[in-house]
């Protein structure tokens, strides 16, 4: 068994080869409203629930469809403040889509220039941002009237993260680790991450990290058909040991 490979597929990074599509809903109903042309939509949730992949994965998607609107993908906008100025003079006819990931770092100022530009110009704006401060957008009042599409990522469920972990798994041919798994583990999984997304690849690839050293240093200790409770959990303590 290849635990080195499985490892990897959980490294805390944005591949979106390694992207698994845990609700299509949320994916069509983005792209509904951006095909409704409206002017702001809101993503938001807790950090670490999967507002980048959803943002990237849709902009992937219409990038290789015959559209009558351009896209733009802005991933930071503290290092990418030029881009978020060439949108204020940017003037044409033709209906402009801008995702905007980790919206919280814009300044209050940009925010409301932003509203401003959807105003008077044919954008779609996408701002994807903490649950937080996408409360504090709202509670603005020249905003509620400006944002009616609203997309809530919250935890995963149960069910979830044992699609998330098991299809991760098998997409990359690693159908034997995919098999070890049972419900306890999908329990425990759940039970430390709370269903965060973030976590839980943190935690995978931690206890992958960790039963990959006991199947080369002491193989007689590691089962052959199903994952022991002892390596997630102790993958948890040495991650909440980095942590504290």
């Amino acid at each position: 068994m290849d635990f080195k490979k499985a490892k990897e597929l959980f490294r805390d990074k944005v591949d979106m080869n390694l992207y698994v599509p845990l609700s299509q809903k949320i994916e069509i109903d983005l792209t509904y409203g951006i095909y409704e042309k409206e002017k702001m939509i809101l993503v938001f949730g807790e950090a670490g629930n999967g507002k980048t992949f959803l943002l990237k994965k849709v902009y992937e998607t219409l990038k290789s469809k015959k559209r009558d609107f351009s896209i733009y993908f802005i991933s930071n906008p503290f290092e990418e403040e030029e881009a978020i100025d060439e949108l204020f003079i940017l003037e044409s006819e033709e209906h402009r889509v801008v995702f905007i990931d980790e919206a919280q770092t814009l300044s209050d100022e940009k925010i409301e220039r932003l509203r401003m530009l959807t105003d008077n110009q044919p954008y779609t704006i996408i701002l994807a941002t903490h649950e937080k401060e996408a409360k504090k957008i709202f509670a603005k009042k020249h905003f509620q009237t400006r944002i009616n599409y609203f997309i809530n990522l919250k935890p995963l469920k149960l069910d979830k993260i044992s699609l998330f972990i098991h299809s991760k798994l098998v997409q990359n041919n690693a159908h034997d680790i995919a098999s070890c798994f049972n419900n306890s583990n999908y329990k425990l999984i759940y039970k430390i991450t709370k269903g965060n997304l973030r976590e839980i690849n943190r935690l995978m690839y931690k206890t992958f990290d960790i039963i990959d050293y006991f199947y080369n240093n002491f193989p007689n200790k590691v089962s052959s058909n199903k994952i022991d409770n002892k390596y997630i959990e102790m993958a948890n303590m040495d991650l909440k040991g980095m942590n504290a």
